[in-house]
């Protein structure tokens, strides 16, 4: 499929270089930093992604993009939008989906081109293009199709016409499939056209040049080029395009050779491209060795793009990736285009790229802070989203934990590799304190395996969670099996590394928080020395909700972090309130058999449903966020009572003297 490619101001001077800086344009002060979209002041993510484009190439930045298509299966799928949100942490302007003929494309199908698209836009936060193609189907078919894209949250369309050989259709051109857009939905879409430097295979080079030409003239807002190999052809074509008076934004298409089939699979669907003799040498000479034939696709690929750059006939890139993760990212890694930033963040939370939602949501609370895609798809049906304040959390409707709590598009279970980590059997609490402990460590388990991730945490220990690891460690290390927290903050710069988020010159704060699953005896302990510590909020239960604490207000809410900006009121995105950690508390139990449990039979399985039945959730909160150490004296004295009772053997514990407000939960 076509993509394409060179970035231009549409209001630059002609007499200059196409991709020449404009002086006046660089000394402007665009506020680029990623933050609230509230801050008025802080819009580039308010932007169309034209605007956004444009915005780049006014400031000399070069960016670059990928493309992905839909997998046949369900299991393929659920890998593509994996490897999609760990290739959106190099942070490409957006990500293309590509569309296979028909309305299949468009169906509720788990390997749809829309359910890929919708998803990767509302649960990775990825700005998306989705390629439609409107061969074999009538209007009706794509405004209804449009229609779904827009409530799905997509906003960028790749108009294609197809090869136009089905009945059905109501457009033979791609020209007047966009004029349609236009006229049907005015602003609602950016339209994307594909372009072709060395032309179309099936017309000449010149005529599909006015072809480009009539689609940018009804309406394309920038256009992808079909991949190129050659800098001196990508040159003509863009001094053509200038000629014909095409000045939307070109995005050069580059696909980097990864594997030998990948080579004769090009020559089959991409006939009219010339790839370089040299280069087909090169990976013929390696046919059998697919890492060598990939290492001299980068290779190839650096240098083509950095002569692109240097030769300023494109300020982008469209990388097609053919679903591939190494290659990619080691070329936008070694071109210096992968993002290293991770400061400039609108929330101390993964955001949606979903505008309805980016626009409407400016708060969540913690539970989910390790498991964000949960959130999103547990809350996708809300119209309203709370903003501010929290305020009351019982108006918001939370989906169904048997429909919502596991993402619907997570990874498939690879049972061994979960055995690996987590053991091949539970015999005792001592196994899972082994797992907890080895993933703290980052180290290898009892039976020689690495633990990487737990049922509640995808991924090691977050950097904050890093600078309170010796008490995360001991407190693992004594049955307290931590799922998250977070140290307290007093006064970070709103660009600090580690807990930065919102607009420039700003100030951050957070309390101190922990969550973590106890056994009944310890959660006795616990409750027994709360009343000991007035500055600490908590709400505990057990699995089935019947012996539920807390000393939170009804309908109250703590806020956990909240930052101070230049001319706007305190922001507080992240909080904690009770009636909504009932509601995760549902889902956390829940996790332990799900993605732990069931991997076990026999006696194994016993254990450690007995195990987990005999489990608290725990959360607290210190609301001294300036010294932030009360919460660990507190567990400190918990901690020291733990081992006093495992040397004595001691059972016996004292009665309940907690006096300040248990809740249960009804």
């Amino acid at each position: 499929m076509p993509c394409l490619g060179n970035l231009i101001d549409e209001d630059s001077d002609e007499s200059r270089s196409r991709w020449e800086v404009d002086s006046e344009a660089s000394d402007m002060k665009f506020e680029l930093c990623e933050s609230p979209t509230n801050f008025e002041y802080c819009t580039a993510e308010n932007k169309s992604l034209i605007e956004k484009i444009k915005l780049k190439i006014r400031n000399g930045k070069k960016f670059y993009s990928l493309e992905f298509f839909p997998p046949r299966t369900k299991d393929g799928a659920a890998n593509l939008v994996s490897r999609m949100d760990r290739m959106n942490k190099g942070v490409p302007l957006f990500m293309d989906v590509t569309w296979h003929a028909g309305k299949s494309s468009a169906s509720s199908s788990t390997c749809s081109s829309m359910t890929i698209a919708s998803t990767a836009v509302n649960y990775c936060g990825i700005e998306v293009l989705l390629h439609v193609t409107s061969d074999g189907l009538s209007r009706k078919d794509l405004k209804e199709i449009l229609c779904s894209a827009y409530s799905h949250g997509i906003r960028n369309i790749l108009a294609l016409s197809g090869d136009n050989n089905s009945e059905g259709s109501d457009f033979r051109y791609a020209s007047q499939f966009v004029a349609w857009i236009k006229e049907e939905f005015g602003e609602m879409f950016v339209i994307v056209v594909a372009g072709y430097p060395e032309g179309h295979p099936d017309s000449t080079y010149e005529k599909s040049l006015v072809h480009l030409k009539e689609k940018v003239d009804a309406g394309a807002d920038f256009v992808i080029t079909q991949l190129l190999f050659n800098c001196d052809t990508y040159a003509r074509f863009i001094d053509d395009c200038d000629n014909l008076g095409i000045k939307v934004p070109i995005i050069a298409g580059i696909l980097p050779i990864q594997n030998y089939d990948s080579l004769r699979k090009l020559k089959k669907l991409a006939s009219n491209v010339e790839v370089p003799k040299t280069l087909v040498q090169k990976i013929e000479a390696k046919k059998d060795d697919d890492e060598a034939i990939r290492e001299i696709g980068v290779r190839f690929t650096v240098k083509l793009i950095e002569e692109l750059f240097e030769r300023q006939l494109t300020a982008g890139v469209h990388i097609y990736t053919l679903n591939r993760e190494i290659g990619p990212n080691k070329i936008v890694k070694e071109l210096g285009l992968y993002s290293k930033d991770k400061s400039r963040r609108f929330f101390p939370w993964q955001t949606t790229a979903n505008n309805g939602r980016l626009k409407s949501e400016d708060v969540r609370p913690v539970y989910w802070a390790q498991r964000p895609k949960s959130y999103l798809t547990r809350t996708k049906t809300w119209d309203e989203f709370p903003n501010g304040r929290w305020g009351n959390s019982s108006n918001p409707a939370f989906g169904e934990l048997d429909d919502y709590h596991l993402f619907y598009m997570s990874k498939p279970i690879n049972r061994k590799k979960f055995l690996e980590m987590w053991g091949y059997e539970v015999g005792s609490i001592d196994d899972i304190k082994d797992v907890f402990v080895s993933f703290v460590k980052g180290a290898l388990n009892q039976h020689g395996y690495k633990v990487t991730s737990l049922p509640w945490v995808d991924e090691p220990l977050m950097a904050e969670s890093k600078l309170i690891y010796d008490r995360i460690l001991k407190l693992n290390e004594n049955y307290l099996f931590t799922i998250n927290s977070q140290p307290s903050v007093d006064c970070a710069r709103s660009n600090d590394q580690t807990f930065g988020w919102g607009p420039k010159n700003g100030y951050i704060y957070q309390r101190a928080y922990i969550e973590f699953f106890a056994q009944a005896k310890h959660a006795k302990i616990i409750i027994n020395k709360l009343s000991k510590f007035p500055l600490l909020s908590y709400t505990l239960s057990n699995k089935d909700g019947t012996d539920c604490y807390t000393n939170y207000k009804k309908n109250s809410s703590v806020a956990l972090t909240w930052g101070v900006f230049p001319g706007r009121e305190i922001v507080q995105p992240t909080i904690a309130d009770y009636k909504t950690f009932l509601i995760w508390k549902d889902e956390a139990f829940a996790l332990w058999m799900e993605k732990w449990g069931n991997n076990y039979d026999g006696i194994s399985r016993e254990t450690f449903e007995s195990l987990v039945n005999d489990m608290y959730l725990i959360c607290i909160v210190d609301n001294d966020y300036v010294t932030g150490t009360t919460i660990w004296e507190f567990l400190d004295e918990v901690v020291d009572e733990i081992q006093e009772d495992n040397i004595n053997g001691n059972g016996n514990l004292k009665e309940n003297s907690i006096n300040n407000g248990k809740q249960l939960a009804n």
